[in-house]
Formats: C-alpha cells, structure tokens, sequence
C-alpha cells in the first residue's frame, strides 16, 4: 500500500471497519512506515481528546440556571419603559445632589473664619496628642499625672 492510500484509511483503521486483508495490509505499512504510524499516533490521540470530551457531562444545574435568568430577564421586560428609566434618573440625580451639597458646604464652611476660631479653641480638648504621646499614656494605663 502507498502513504496516501494508508492515510485515507487511518479512520477507518482506528475504528475497524476495514475489511481483514484490508486490515493486515494497514498493519504491514504501519510497521514499515514511521510517517504512517506517526500519523497514526496523532490521529489516535485527537480520536482520545473527542472521546474524552464527549463523555463530559453537563453542569446539572445548567438547565435551572438558564430558566431563572430567563424568567429574570423576562420579569425586566415586563417593566414599564418609564420605570426602567426612573431608577437610574433618580439615582444619578441623588448622585448629583450629594456632590453638589458636598461642594457647597465645603465652600460655605471653608470660607466661615469664626467656626475656624472656635474649633481652634475647642480642639486642645478634644485632641491632646500634642501634649501626651500615645506611649506615655500607655505607660500612664491611660491616667493623667
């Protein structure tokens, strides 16, 4: 048998549905020809990885998961268009509300030297690292001398 003849009827080969003379001819070649029988290793390895793969079994859960996120999709579908608008209008607006207030108060307050001032006075009391390191107070168990 030639090489091309042979590789034509590698499948077949694999799968046994050659004919017996058929068969001892493929096997006289294959163990005379390293191109063929290399051939033939690769095709029985890509015949292995098919088989392997079709012996894999689906998520259980696949089928569930699908239907739920059907069912979800469809649940949105049936929203109104003017509810499906409103939420994110409603939120970005909140949105720009609170980077507006932020900013205005932050301008408002800033520019207020009186609160300045007392907070100034008020803040020894309220913060007195200053005065005592965080070790000594430790040392102290937290009391004054």
């Amino acid at each position: 048998m030639k090489c091309n003849e042979v590789n034509s009827k590698l499948i077949f080969y694999l799968e046994k549905e050659l004919l017996k003379d058929e068969m001892l001819q493929m096997e006289n070649h294959l163990s005379e020809c390293s191109s063929c029988s290399n051939r033939l290793v690769l095709l029985q390895s890509a015949m292995d990885v098919i088989e392997k793969e079709k012996s894999l079994q689906p998520n259980p859960y696949f089928v569930s998961k699908t239907m739920n996120r059907f069912k979800e999709e469809q649940r949105t579908a049936n929203q109104p268009v003017f509810t499906r608008l409103l939420i994110p209008v409603f939120v970005s607006i909140l949105f720009v509300l609170a980077i507006g207030s932020g900013i205005f108060m932050g301008a408002n307050f800033a520019s207020d030297t009186e609160n300045i001032q007392q907070s100034n006075l008020i803040d020894p009391y309220f913060n007195e690292i200053d005065n005592e390191t965080i070790e000594l107070f430790f040392l102290n168990d937290g009391y004054h001398e």
